[in-house]
């Protein structure tokens, strides 16, 4: 098994457990769990590509899920879920934050005019995520076409509207970020 090997592995990991398990024949639970050997079964079999996954394992479920730095995925007693970016109805159950004082979202110039007047919104997720590095954000905006702007986000005023979860240490989810909680434009 190559580096190229479990980067696409992770990659079809991501858009199936948040956004396309039926691809495989898999229906997650309430919250988004799927059992792992059943996951790994399903791919072998099921997946459209399927004969670029006949080597994977289960190990290589974990391994993955383990190791991904901005932990994206969460197992539990044999299970694996993505931690956020999901595009079905997922009950989550993170803490919520009362910590941090500022949050940051990337974006790009050309969505810049619209999220000042409507605030940010999740779009075709069920969430807005929300960084608490500018560093982080900056990454986030690169991957998007356009000049890249951070947003800088007061999350204890963002807090009178909704609450603020910390899905993982690099990802922080809410519902819907107002503009008047947008305090600074990078």
């Amino acid at each position: 098994m190559s580096d190229p090997q479990l980067k696409r592995l992770s990659k079809l990991l991501s858009g199936l457990l948040r956004h396309f398990p039926e691809a495989v024949g898999i229906r997650p639970d309430d919250g988004g769990w799927i059992d792992i050997e059943m996951l790994v079964e399903a791919i072998k079999t099921k997946w459209k590509n399927k004969e670029l996954y006949q080597w994977v394992e289960p190990r290589h479920i974990y391994e993955i899920a383990l190791n991904d730095e901005k932990g994206r995925f969460e197992v539990r007693n044999g299970k694996i879920r993505a931690r956020y970016g999901h595009s079905y109805k997922v009950k989550i159950d993170y803490p919520g934050d009362r910590d941090v004082k500022f949050l940051y979202h990337g974006t790009t110039s050309r969505s810049l005019k619209n999220i000042l007047k409507e605030g940010l919104k999740p779009m075709k997720r069920l969430w807005v995520h929300l960084s608490p590095t500018l560093m982080d954000a900056y990454t986030i905006a690169l991957r998007r076409t356009g000049r890249p702007i951070i947003l800088k986000v007061d999350a204890q005023r963002l807090r009178e509207y909704t609450p603020v979860y910390k899905a993982s240490n690099r990802v922080y989810l809410v519902k819907y970020v107002p503009p008047d909680c947008i305090v600074e434009v990078i």
